[in-house]
């Protein structure tokens, strides 16, 4: 069941998703037919997204422990439960899984690499990043586990475009 909390990680997150929908949705095009850095714009909501979950720590901590408690040093610090101890881990997963897509993301624009491959890849690690928070926070684990998988696949879809996947053989 869904607490306060909960809710509240997956409202604000739906605010930074509907940017990257509305520049799909009413955005210039290429002459490829894709929005220009459509890439760019999913990498840079993924870390805005990233931002709002170290934000959400913050604030539950705390409400979980108090103000002095979380400014303080942290020699003694409590041991976190629950949705801060969710939020904290959906973070801490959003931070490892931002650095491979952001590599990917560069290397592919550095390369003038867009097109419908890198674009779907794309927009499936940040909606399925969106996911993975709203579950994690939400103690969701199934659809947790989903979203990270389907994350991973985005990062893969995207780098499968790179020349040096292709040298390899079947690639």
């Amino acid at each position: 069941m869904l607490d306060g909390g909960a809710l509240a990680v997956a409202g604000i997150v739906a605010l930074f998703i509907a940017p990257v929908w509305a520049w799909l949705i009413r955005g210039p095009l290429d002459p490829r037919g894709f929005p220009p850095a459509f890439e760019l714009l999913t990498l840079a909501s993924a870390a805005l997204l990233t931002l709002l979950l170290s934000l959400l720590q913050i604030a539950v901590h705390i409400r979980a422990f108090g103000g002095s408690t979380v400014r303080g040093n942290r020699e003694n610090y409590p041991v976190a439960s629950g949705l801060a101890a969710r939020i904290r881990l959906a973070h801490a997963n959003a931070v490892e899984n931002l650095v491979p897509f952001a590599v990917v993301v560069l290397a592919t624009q550095s390369l003038g690499i867009t097109n419908r491959n890198t674009v779907g890849g794309a927009a499936l690690f940040l909606v399925a990043r969106v996911v993975h928070a709203v579950s994690y926070s939400a103690g969701i684990t199934i659809v947790r586990s989903a979203a990270f998988y389907a994350g991973v696949i985005g990062i893969i879809i995207v780098s499968a475009q790179l020349p040096w996947f292709s040298m390899i053989p079947g690639g």
